[in-house]
């Protein structure tokens, strides 16, 4: 464990030896003795302290694919700029199939026939409400102007990709008695599509190479032209976004580094989770792909939460129930998102900082929808850490915390 000590004597004297090992003697000049800091009860060492990094069992490798495969999966607003909502976002797996696209049993077995590897799914809409998706067809609030689910799922090769499509497709227009009808999309000929003339939804399936492709999307009013417009956008953004990684092979995913950088292991994480939640409990995504969980532990407001990571460059993102870490280039450019006070939601009110806590700011959060009415945030090296609690103490606490996880981290 490294721990950052303050200098109380001129000398310096280390013992240091290979990468990873203990590092004694005293520190350099102005660093912080963390031991000393009002952490309350929470957790200072991370969970690989001790060179042994948490490894998912197989049955949850899903979930480490399907993380890496969000920063590849478009968000609402890239298929209609007014979709700045964010409303879920989950990992898929051949049991866990979306009701977004439909009858949930019948699309599992579907997947599971096919063997289906794993999967994303994001929903976003141009107002901050829900689509209903459980029951015979979609609905939504009549002034949601514009929603859209993506779902992005890997199989292990093309033809059980073509074939698993096709089996969503027919098994879901089965099931609505003649009520809906088919939909060509001209400049996506493969794509398998059907409506109902009076809803404002369209549901749509698209063999890409080993992926599935699959969107919901609605429109103000039933409105076929505007629904296939909004379709074969999403296909052409979707397709460009999965050409710039690469397909897994079952080995493969079996094999995927989980966490390799070592940025959950420094995320605070009071309740010492150990294995990956794709759905947003304790999960670790690029820039991009984090923007998929506004609408959970993150605001909504998916438009905003994006300005204030570009703001700071994020380049890494984790989220562990509650806490955010945050790697951006330097030490200059974390500073500065604590200096600017760079929340990913619109902070209203001023609260104290924490006591003897460098680089670090509080706010309080005045408004209705805050999950929590404090917030800090703290920087340390290059990298950021957010922390909230409803007691300005309890969020004290918890950036101290954060602050002594990232200085015990290596």
């Amino acid at each position: 464990m490294r721990i950052r000590y303050a200098l109380l004597a001129a000398t310096l004297t280390t013992v240091l030896t290979a990468c990873g090992s203990t590092l004694a003697g005293q520190a350099l000049p102005g660093e912080l003795d963390v031991r000393t800091l009002d952490v309350g009860s929470y957790p200072t060492e991370p969970l690989n302290a001790h060179d042994d990094d948490p490894v998912p069992p197989f049955y949850e490798m899903y979930e480490v694919a399907a993380m890496r495969i969000a920063d590849y999966v478009i968000n609402s607003g890239e298929i209609d700029a007014q979709m700045i909502y964010g409303k879920r976002a989950t990992t898929l797996s051949a049991g866990l199939m979306p009701s977004a696209l439909g009858d949930e049993p019948t699309m599992s077995d579907i997947a599971k026939k096919h063997k289906m590897l794993y999967g994303f799914e994001s929903s976003g809409a141009a107002k901050d409400s829900l689509v209903t998706t459980s029951g015979d067809w979609p609905t939504k609030k009549a002034d949601n102007r514009l929603t859209a689910t993506t779902m992005v799922m890997q199989f292990p090769d093309v033809d059980r990709a073509a074939a698993a499509a096709k089996e969503f497709y027919d098994a879901d227009f089965g099931r609505q008695e003649g009520r809906n009808q088919p939909v060509a999309l001209p400049a996506h000929p493969a794509a398998l599509s059907h409506w109902r003339p009076d809803s404002p939804f369209l549901r749509t399936v698209l063999p890409h190479g080993p992926y599935v492709i699959a969107f919901l999307l609605s429109v103000p009013t039933p409105d076929q032209q505007e629904l296939a417009a909004l379709a074969s956008n999403a296909y052409t953004e979707q397709i460009e976004a999965l050409a710039k990684t690469t397909p897994l092979t079952d080995e493969q995913v079996m094999a995927l580094p989980w966490d390799p950088d070592h940025l959950l292991m420094r995320t605070l994480n009071p309740d010492q989770l150990a294995g990956p939640d794709g759905s947003g409990y304790y999960v670790v995504t690029g820039k991009h792909g984090i923007l998929h969980y506004s609408g959970d532990q993150l605001p909504t407001d998916r438009h905003y939460v994006d300005e204030q990571l570009t703001k700071m460059s994020a380049q890494q993102v984790a989220l562990v129930w509650r806490s955010i870490a945050i790697r951006t280039p330097d030490e200059q450019t974390a500073r500065r998102a604590v200096t600017e006070k760079m929340f990913p939601w619109k902070a209203e009110g001023e609260a104290a900082s924490p006591p003897n806590l460098p680089d670090s700011a509080c706010v309080e959060n005045k408004r209705p929808s805050a999950y929590k009415r404090f917030s800090c945030i703290l920087a340390y090296n290059e990298y950021v850490g957010i922390v909230s609690g409803n007691q300005l103490l309890d969020a004290h606490q918890r950036a101290a915390a954060q602050y002594a996880l990232f200085a015990n981290s290596r």
